[in-house]
């Protein structure tokens, strides 16, 4: 599976009663821009494309420990950043779009208005976070770091907390049309 989807194609898809999630995991693929791994439900491309790339009622194979009840959504890209102890980030040669992060969030907004996961961090939040959570993130043994900073968003730890704020700020935007 590997369907170009619009956003409210992704909404009619959530909408289905067999997407039984409570929980959002956001990452980024550490590959190349255009392709699209399935172990993810959505990637998004370095144009802001997104991509079904499983059913969202199939269990993902991206979260430790976390995929059951999850909706896995990734950024394709940053096939060869790099994380510092001093704190700063290399986001490699294929770097998080503005077009990506724009989209993670509208992606977002989409999620919440049609299965009412909260936007916040205990029911979305980067794989990163999650890591942290489980003993093998950035602080700790720095085998995840997905999303934990972002370009624009430099601050150590701010990743999630920006895209989620661009998130309510959609849904926000959409629920005043």
């Amino acid at each position: 599976m590997d369907e170009e989807i619009t956003l409210e194609e992704l909404g009619e898809k959530l909408d289905d009663p067999a997407v039984n999630a409570d929980r959002v995991y956001i990452h980024w693929t550490a590959g190349h821009y255009g392709q699209r791994p399935e172990d993810y439900h959505i990637n998004i491309d370095s144009d802001g494309g997104v991509y079904l790339t499983r059913p969202l009622w199939d269990t993902p194979t991206a979260t430790w420990h976390r995929n059951s009840g999850s909706i896995a959504v990734t950024l394709d890209g940053c096939w060869d950043a790099s994380i510092y102890k001093d704190g700063h980030c290399n986001f490699g040669s294929e770097p998080p779009t503005d077009e990506q992060i724009e989209a993670l969030a509208q992606v977002l907004a989409v999620i919440s208005n049609h299965t009412g996961i909260p936007i916040d961090s205990n029911y979305m939040m980067t794989h990163a976070e999650a890591a942290e959570l489980d003993g093998y993130g950035p602080n700790t043994t720095c085998e995840r770091w997905d999303l934990w900073t972002l370009p624009g968003s430099t601050d150590w730890g701010s990743g999630g907390d920006y895209v989620r704020g661009k998130a309510l700020y959609y849904k926000q935007e959409w629920e005043n049309e």
